[in-house]
């Protein structure tokens, strides 16, 4: 099969119940929007027709509020593993006959949807189990802080990663098991864009209350001067408010990944 040929879908793992700041994809982020608005916004405007698109959540009554985006973004919603979310990966793309997948985490405001596109031109479905952005130092950026990009994996490796393995950790994250044992797997590793390679120290995922307070303030300034802002002038506004920088940083020792 070609990798023209392959169905391939995007999978944005979201639930209400977060540890650290329970419902923080669903609160009030810019004037009525929530983070899920503005993720599902930019995903649902950049993503071909041709392209499934499916939220997946969790069989918690909580997320029912979660499932309703599904509705209002007219896009597939699916229920699976609160815990294992590996499986709710693998359930999701079984349900829908996918051999590969987009995978976005929904927790990132600043998600750079074109980005995250064209990591498929470069996934050649016959070759690679897993392709996805690098940062500096060979660290993949879903395990970065920036919170701009997803990652591309097969249906097929997700498989093999849940034959290897039960520890929690790997079915929590998905795929920490394929970047910690890439001898197992064929990887395809593209230099994160610049200027954004060497940057670790930038916190844009939203984890904490404070991360969120922090983002909402970025966007509000950022969005009000150009609805159609990028990734450089967030790069700007960071390196022009050092307090948010700082702010940054602390957070980062705080949570690491």
């Amino acid at each position: 099969m070609s990798e023209k040929a392959k169905n391939t879908g995007i999978i944005i793992q979201a639930r209400a119940a977060s540890s650290r700041f329970p419902r923080k994809l669903l609160l009030p982020f810019y004037k009525n929007d929530s983070i899920l608005d503005i993720l599902m916004s930019s995903i649902t405007s950049q993503v071909k027709n041709s392209i499934k698109i499916i939220l997946a959540t969790t069989t918690r009554l909580i997320d029912l509020e979660v499932l309703r985006y599904a509705d209002k973004y007219k896009i597939e919603g699916f229920k699976g593993s609160e815990s294992d979310v590996l499986h709710r990966f693998i359930d999701a793309a079984d349900f829908y006959g996918l051999d590969q997948i987009v995978r976005i985490c929904a927790d990132n405001p600043f998600f750079d949807a074109v980005g995250t596109m064209k990591l498929l031109d470069y996934h050649e479905g016959d070759l690679h189990d897993y392709t996805a952005y690098y940062l500096d130092g060979d660290l993949p950026s879903i395990k970065s802080h920036l919170g701009f990009w997803g990652e591309v994996v097969s249906t097929s490796a997700l498989k093999k990663i849940q034959d290897l393995t039960d520890k929690p950790v790997y079915r929590e994250h998905v795929t920490n098991y394929i970047y910690t044992h890439p001898d197992l797997f064929s990887i395809q590793k593209i230099n994160a864009p610049d200027p954004f390679f060497t940057k670790k120290d930038i916190r844009l995922t939203v984890d904490t209350e404070t991360d969120f307070g922090l983002a909402r303030e970025m966007y509000k300034a950022l969005f009000e001067i150009n609805p159609a802002f990028s990734t450089k002038d967030i790069l700007q506004y960071i390196m022009n408010n050092p307090d948010v920088k700082l702010q940054m940083n602390d957070q980062i020792l705080k949570n690491s990944k």
